[in-house]
């Protein structure tokens, strides 16, 4: 099987980005635009100082990964940065075993990375891209000011 970068980014003309970026608004406040959307539910933005800032939203965090857009494409041309950032042997696994994704799906963790899940194939299945968003975002918010190890017994979504 032959493996492409286009499996692992979504086609941000096809998506709500408005929706998916409303329970995240917490977070990206210095934010201008998205610049991509990965499969396994990640948004790359463009910041207001036109950086390139990845929201990693298996832990919540928004990272600085490039000064402009021109270096941003350049460093995708690092096999390590593919998959550290788009979880690329994952996915690849994820497609080899039949599970493939449709225009308005990603692979979204049955439990965050930040709540103690793994960075598995076995942790990882098929969300809609709405859905995925709207947890992980609502999730974050609620546990961005616990400290590390703390223990949680629930949480309240909205739909």
């Amino acid at each position: 099987m032959t493996f492409e970068f286009q499996q692992l980014i979504k086609d941000t003309n096809k998506i709500d980005l408005e929706d998916i970026c409303s329970s995240w608004q917490w977070c990206l406040t210095d934010q201008k635009s998205v610049a991509l959307v990965s499969s396994v539910g990640d948004i790359f933005l463009v910041g207001k100082d036109d950086t390139i800032n990845w929201l990693d939203t298996s832990v919540g965090q928004i990272s600085k990964i490039a000064n402009n857009i021109e270096h941003f494409e350049q460093l995708l041309n690092d096999e390590e940065n593919i998959d550290n950032w788009f979880l690329a042997t994952l996915v690849e696994q994820l497609i080899n075993n039949g599970k493939t994704l449709k225009e308005n799906e990603v692979y979204s963790f049955k439990v965050l990375p930040a709540l103690g899940g793994e960075y598995s194939v076995d942790n990882l299945e098929i969300t809609d891209i709405s859905v995925h968003f709207s947890t992980t975002g609502q999730i974050h918010e609620q546990i961005k000011d616990l400290p590390d190890g703390m223990r949680i017994n629930n949480f309240k979504f909205i739909p």
